[in-house]
């Protein structure tokens, strides 16, 4: 079968992924946010207070990307950093008032791209798909790192 006819699962995911940052850039525009900080927003939005390292781990950034997008949303105000508590050479960081404001908007816009990206699909074929992407993604950590020899990956049906 030709590879161009039929795109792979990568790059189709890949295509949707790049649709979906496309689309959350334009939704978030209007707020001054870029759609590579809602992993940081999302995470922030309890009052929580997390490192750089933290953040990074939890998020799958790398940590030098990670610390680029901490000073730009340092920069906009989006964030305050504080001395940690137990550790001088590092920092913890949290929402500031500004970025607290902003996570509720952005969350509202996203919802509605959400939405829009599963237009016509049924509630069960949304969760079926959750599944599926997550179950994905798990494969992908799972084997993180692990160099491949064209075998099929393992299968998870449950």
């Amino acid at each position: 079968m030709d590879p161009i006819a039929a795109p792979s699962l990568a790059q189709l995911i890949n295509r949707n992924s790049r649709a979906l940052a496309r689309d959350g850039d334009a939704a978030l525009k209007p707020l001054g946010l870029r759609y590579a900080q809602v992993p940081v927003l999302a995470l922030l939005r309890e009052d929580v207070e997390l490192t750089q390292k933290e953040l990074a781990e939890a998020t799958g950034i790398e940590q030098p990307s990670m610390a680029q997008l901490l000073t730009r949303m340092d920069r906009d105000g989006l964030i305050r950093r504080m001395p940690h508590p137990r550790d001088a050479r590092s920092q913890t960081i949290a929402l500031s008032p500004e970025g607290r404001a902003q996570v509720i908007d952005a969350h509202d816009r996203l919802a509605a791209l959400d939405n829009r990206a599963v237009a016509g699909f049924t509630t069960d074929e949304i969760a079926i798909l959750k599944d599926l992407l997550t179950r994905v993604g798990n494969n992908l950590d799972r084997t993180k790192g692990t160099a491949t020899d064209g075998a099929a990956a393992p299968r998870s049906d449950g």
